[in-house]
């Protein structure tokens, strides 16, 4: 018998980990200046990440508001449009391009906010615990369907108005 609630406890956490792990990526490589570096591992991202971004933003978050209210939510779908508006710059650059001081620097402060924002997220993990295990059941689903869909994180345009 599969419990919902404990796979969708680790299914989350493991696209944390991974969103964590290609975050660690960009900022290493943005630090060392290798833009190319940088750049394919924002792309890497934005095919790794898409799923989980378009489940939090369309299933998670507007029962998260419910739960710790909209200020913080919409601080975090914030910190996404940070987060997203690296992985587009970085997924334009070229063989051969390099960003001045002053973009990778501002980039790397994206990527450092989304990182702050990935770690915070561990501590609303308790947050689906209070969610009606049949609303579990429900959003574990959606969480696999939008995997199977397989979006880029850039294909995503956050929806506002939800919850």
């Amino acid at each position: 018998m599969t419990d919902p609630v404990r796979e969708l406890f680790d299914d989350f956490r493991h696209d944390h980990e991974v969103l964590g792990h290609g975050l660690h990526d960009i900022a290493t490589a943005l630090r060392s200046a290798r833009d190319e570096d940088a750049a394919d591992a924002a792309r890497r991202l934005d095919l790794a990440a898409g799923a989980h971004i378009a489940f939090e933003q369309s299933h998670f978050y507007p029962e998260l508001r419910k739960l710790i209210g909209a200020q913080e939510v919409d601080r975090f779908e914030d910190e996404h449009a940070r987060g997203l508006a690296a992985i587009v710059r970085l997924g334009g650059i070229g063989p051969g391009q390099e960003l001045s001081a002053a973009e990778r620097a501002e980039l790397l402060a994206q990527i450092e906010t989304m990182q702050v924002h990935t770690d915070e997220c561990g501590e609303h993990f308790g947050a689906l615990g209070r969610i009606p295990r049949e609303r579990q059941a429900e959003l574990l689903a959606a969480l696999r369907d939008l995997r199977e869909q397989a979006p880029r994180w850039t294909a995503l345009v956050p929806d506002r108005t939800a919850g």
